[in-house]
């Protein structure tokens, strides 16, 4: 089972909030009970190599806002991007903040905060990832459900990509998603390629995350077939060819220039990209960036849902 995105506090009081837990209740190893409560999706989380060393890193914040201390479990999934391997682990967040097998290591404490300064690399710290990660990188995606907490706001999560620049970082930062009852199976972003224009020069980048979960919040069945289509700014009108991919359960893949990969014309600058499940049974989250194509630091957001039209 497993992976946010955006969490809009009118939308978190018109759609009930989904207990989220494994399908038995049970953790893998069979003895110690899973966590069953406010569950938050972080739909991207990596570790990005280029030229033989480390271009992006993700720093992970989970916090616990509660008055109550409650189990934390977390639901890894991704791929090693050498090899294409298909990784997935649960585990526990300890008392002390550790990352463990799940259900060991206590309760998070209540009003707390725990942060890893780089997530893949606590991972593997852990035993939770193999070595070779460190080189090879990884994309991915991470759930965390909080036991037995069942309101908005009681918890948090949320991830920042940052790469080392001149002796500090530069980054962007993400919030997780507070899993409801009404999870969506069609996004939509408005992107844009602005190079050769006059002004800053960007194009667009995709992510997009299977939940691991139904729309209602109940563990999915398998992986899900998008359908991605760029719609002209200029007419409402399909433009370019679209992208038909399969994204397995709880994993998260990337379209890289959104317009060129999607042949849009030159003459269409901006476009509306409508991402929707044709096949399968998961709900689906999504991050955009708009790159600078001189400094190539991107503008995170996520994804909206397009399934109210």
């Amino acid at each position: 089972m497993k992976t946010i995105t955006k969490s809009i506090a009118a939308l978190m009081l018109a759609l009930p909030l989904a207990a989220v837990a494994q399908p038995d209740e049970l953790s893998p190893t069979g003895t110690e009970a899973a966590a069953s409560g406010l569950g938050i999706n972080v739909p991207l989380v990596a570790r990005l190599i280029g030229a033989g060393s480390t271009l992006y890193r993700s720093s992970v914040d989970v916090a616990n806002n509660s008055t109550l201390s409650a189990q934390v479990d977390f639901y890894l999934d991704g791929v090693d991007l050498a090899t294409s391997a298909a990784i997935s682990h649960a585990g526990s967040i300890s008392s002390s903040g550790a990352l463990v097998a799940q259900g060991a290591g206590g309760l998070m404490r209540s009003k707390s905060n725990v942060h890893y300064d780089d997530f893949v690399d606590a991972l593997l710290t852990a035993g939770l990832l193999p070595p070779n990660i460190e080189n090879d990188g990884f994309i991915g995606s991470v759930l965390f459900v909080f036991n037995g907490l069942t309101k908005s706001g009681q918890a948090e999560a949320k991830v920042r990509f940052f790469s080392d620049f001149q002796g500090g970082t530069i980054g962007q930062a993400l919030r997780g998603h507070e899993i409801t009852g009404a999870e969506p199976q069609s996004l939509v972003a408005s992107v844009r390629d602005s190079r050769g224009k006059p002004g800053p020069q960007l194009y667009a980048n995709l992510f997009i995350n299977n939940t691991g979960l139904t729309p209602s919040g109940a563990p999915a069945s398998g992986a899900v077939g998008v359908k991605v289509q760029a719609y002209a700014n200029s007419s409402g009108l399909p433009v370019g060819t679209p992208l038909n991919t399969n994204i397995g359960l709880g994993q998260t893949v990337g379209v890289n220039d959104v317009l060129h990969t999607l042949a849009v014309p030159a003459s269409e600058d901006t476009v509306l990209v409508f991402i929707t499940v044709t096949s399968g049974n998961a709900a689906i989250a999504g991050v955009q960036a708009q790159v600078d194509q001189t400094t190539r630091d991107g503008s995170v957001m996520d994804i909206g849902r397009a399934d109210g039209d």
